[in-house]
């Protein structure tokens, strides 16, 4: 190898003759030669290596898995045996007892056909030591039973018995001045029935009571649970405050006064709502009506401090005089229903009390909240739900083109007016009308746009009757009201979106949406003192200071302002004095 190489050198050096270059060329050739054999065997021996990788791979593998599969066979086969085993074990216990109590039946029964001759002694004895053996020689037997047989079952009993206790009725038992007065299944039941209590008493030094009563958890038959006023009931009746059954009236959440003519209250509850009710039946249907603020009777225990005569309860609710009323919130009241209760918006009651925090959703202290600056504590409120289908207009696209000439007019898509449902409430006071409110707006029926192509092409007017001033919509419109005393100007009946021409060349002095009842109008100035008036349009085109050429496009025709149908109301003007168009259009 070192001598290639330095003959390989050796070319790169000089040399003396051609046959020096001969022998430099043929050991060129050799050294590539070697080399080219050199890496080729190299090539073929990385090639074979990898060869033999792989397959060493793949071998190894193929034995692992071979292996693996041996190995999970025969640990699952040594399961399957176990268990197998196992269950016949488990069958021989529970099965053997029976077995060999039958075996044992026969061979007693064939026992006594042998000695049935024999005397009765022979005969107990002979039975005596049948089962005395018996029962010692078999009675591992029955271990062998009872070992399976007394866990399943303790395993059952106790479910049972768990099964059992979990679906007993507790509740909270109450208990109070020594005595148990009921049940009920939330602690949040006894927190509002001393609500309830409080909300009964009308003293505010009586307010400030509070119950000693003692929670525990017991079992009960449900129909033992009490509801929340049954329960304010027996705490009331247990507290040895002195107590009456009394029927109480609360207007907007407000404890007024009980009484114990509670058939007399209803009565003249009934009798103020009565006459609102009878003439809400004349106004048709989707009429509720109900005392602006929530009015509810209520029969139960109350303190008897907080009944009153049935006289001066009366006098009381159905006062005429009109005075602020004031309801005594309680910590932890919701804002939002306090404002309900009372016949409020929220924001309606925080305007009554704007120095109060009505910030949060709850009270945070006790408080008096104005709720009516001036009112009577029974007024009737009368609500009316009206439903009412209007009419949605569609909207006139129109693509302004070059290529067709001027008083070119297409329509490409017909338009229809959509609908829309509109749901008002009506809201009377007393049988008067207080509020108006729209309280929903539904799209039934989505407007279709219509789109019209319109030729702006050519220059100049059209005279269609040989007039000296241009057709202002071209030449297929007709005139539905000519010029008069009344009516100083001619209305030319057209279809909506159709365009508006100038009827002469000038300068567009005005482009107003609302001019006085003309709608979206325009007005062009000839100069010399003449103007035209282009009125009611649905779309305006030019501008105030452009320069229009005659038969220039200026606007579409509509609707606006005091119209009744769409059409195009034109005027002459000269030196401001209107005059009839008739003899500039046609001659």
């Amino acid at each position: 190898m070192a001598g290639i190489l330095k003959s390989v050198l050796s070319l790169f050096r000089g040399s003396k003759n051609a046959g020096h270059h001969r022998r430099q060329r043929v050991v060129f050739v050799q050294a590539l030669g070697y080399i080219r054999e050199f890496i080729g065997n190299q090539l073929y021996y990385i090639g074979a290596s990898m060869i033999r990788a792989r397959r060493n791979f793949f071998r190894r593998i193929r034995h692992g898995l071979k292996r693996f599969f041996r190995w999970t066979g025969r640990g699952l086969s040594s399961i399957f045996r176990i268990i197998a085993s196992w269950a016949k074990d488990l069958w021989a216990d529970l099965s053997n007892p029976f077995i060999k109590g039958v075996r044992s039946a026969k061979g007693y029964r064939d026992m006594m056909a042998e000695i049935k001759d024999a005397p009765g002694r022979v005969k107990r004895g002979r039975a005596r030591a049948f089962w005395h053996y018996g029962l010692k020689w078999n009675g591992h037997l029955i271990e062998r039973f009872a070992s399976h047989v007394m866990p399943a079952l303790a395993l059952v009993i106790c479910v049972f018995v768990m099964k059992t206790v979990i679906e007993l009725p507790y509740a909270i038992k109450v208990k109070a001045a020594g005595q148990d007065i009921g049940f009920i299944d939330s602690e949040s039941v006894y927190d509002e029935a001393i609500s309830t209590i409080k909300s009964r008493i009308i003293k505010v030094d009586d307010n400030n009571w509070e119950p000693s009563a003692i929670l525990t958890i017991s079992v009960a038959d449900t129909g033992e649970i009490n509801t929340q006023d049954v329960m304010a009931n027996k705490i009331l009746m247990a507290s040895g405050m002195e107590v009456a059954e009394a029927t109480g009236i609360y207007i907007g959440g407000q404890f007024y006064g009980a009484t114990t003519a509670g058939h007399l209250l209803e009565t003249t509850v009934d009798s103020i709502i009565a006459p609102y009710r009878k003439s809400a039946e004349s106004m048709g249907s989707d009429v509720t009506v109900r005392f602006t603020r929530n009015v509810d009777l209520v029969n139960g225990i109350f303190p008897a401090n907080s009944v009153i005569p049935y006289e001066e309860l009366n006098a009381l609710i159905t006062s005429t005089e009109e005075r602020p009323i004031y309801y005594s919130a309680k910590e932890g009241e919701k804002v939002e229903t306090i404002a309900k209760n009372n016949g409020l918006t929220l924001s309606s009651l925080k305007s009554l009390n704007p120095s109060a925090d009505l910030s949060d959703t709850y009270i945070h202290d006790n408080m008096d909240l104005l709720v009516s600056q001036k009112d009577s504590l029974l007024s009737v409120k009368t609500v009316r739900t009206i439903r009412e289908y209007t009419s949605i207009g569609y909207r006139t696209i129109n693509t302004v083109t070059s290529d067709y000439s001027l008083g070119y007019y297409r329509v490409t898509q017909y338009g229809s007016p959509g609908e829309k449902l509109t749901v008002t409430e009506v809201e009377y006071k007393n049988g008067n009308v207080v509020r108006s409110t729209v309280i929903e707006e539904t799209v039934t029926k989505q407007p279709v746009d219509m789109y019209v192509v319109v030729g702006s092409g050519g220059s100049g007017g059209v005279n269609v009757y040989g007039g000296s001033l241009g057709w202002p919509t071209g030449p297929m419109q007709y005139v539905s009201q000519w010029f008069s005393s009344s009516h100083l100007g001619i209305d030319i009946a057209c279809a909506y979106g159709v365009p508006v021409y100038a009827a002469e060349s000038g300068i567009v002095s005005l482009s107003q949406d609302g001019y006085y009842t003309y709608g979206y109008t325009i007005i062009i100035d000839h100069g010399s003192g003449m103007q035209t008036l282009y009125a009611h349009m649905s779309q305006r085109v030019a501008q105030v200071g452009d320069y229009v050429n005659r038969g220039q496009l200026i606007g579409f025709v509509g609707s606006t302002g005091y119209s009744t149908g769409p059409h195009l109301h034109f005027e002459v003007r000269v030196d401001g004095v209107r005059v009839n168009p008739q003899p500039y259009l046609y001659g």
